[in-house]
């Protein structure tokens, strides 16, 4: 292999891995910030470190409450206006196709996990927060008083922004 074709067979990846970390970074800095009401479970995985997975309320969704454009089944896309209560941001209604939505509304698009009665259990794909080893039990012990800003861009795509307990940003010291 000549010296050219290795700089381009190095460079393919790193391109891709700066796609990637641009669109993320992107969304972060653009998106419409939401603040979802959370409860934190599962500190630990010997693999992957210490993180807390998070359920929102947002992820339960009775459809006899809302209105939807039909029936869902394990697997489907779902998108989900969301509308600000006091605090917290909630379902309003939910769909199989993404949306037009009001500019004091916010669009987030997830994937249907589980469906039971008029019920269904969504994964937003922001269920994982990793913290420093050791931190996970801490924001475990703090069940209900977790919330969890999101960041949510034009493409109804989530990333988490912050993580607060009692109202606080949590910021890990070193």
């Amino acid at each position: 292999m000549d010296k050219a074709a290795f700089v381009k067979a190095m460079l393919f990846p790193a391109l891709i891995l700066i796609g990637f970390i641009g669109y993320n970074y992107y969304t972060l800095n653009t998106g419409g910030e939401i603040l979802l009401k959370t409860a934190p479970v599962d500190p630990r995985d010997i693999f992957r470190g210490d993180y807390v997975n998070l359920r929102y309320e947002i992820s339960t969704i009775d459809l006899s409450n809302i209105s939807s454009d039909g029936n869902f089944n394990y697997g489907d896309n779902i998108y989900a206006i969301l509308f600000k209560g006091e605090k917290f941001w909630y379902v309003r209604n939910v769909m199989h196709y993404r949306p037009s939505f009001q500019s004091n509304e916010v669009c987030i698009k997830g994937k249907v996990t589980s469906q039971f009665n008029t019920n269904l259990i969504v994964n937003w794909g922001i269920e994982s927060y990793f913290v420093p080893e050791g931190k996970g039990m801490e924001i475990e012990q703090e069940i209900g008083n977790v919330s969890v800003k999101v960041s949510v861009d034009r493409t109804c795509r989530a990333l988490i922004k912050e993580l607060y307990i009692n109202d606080k940003p949590v910021v890990f010291s070193k």
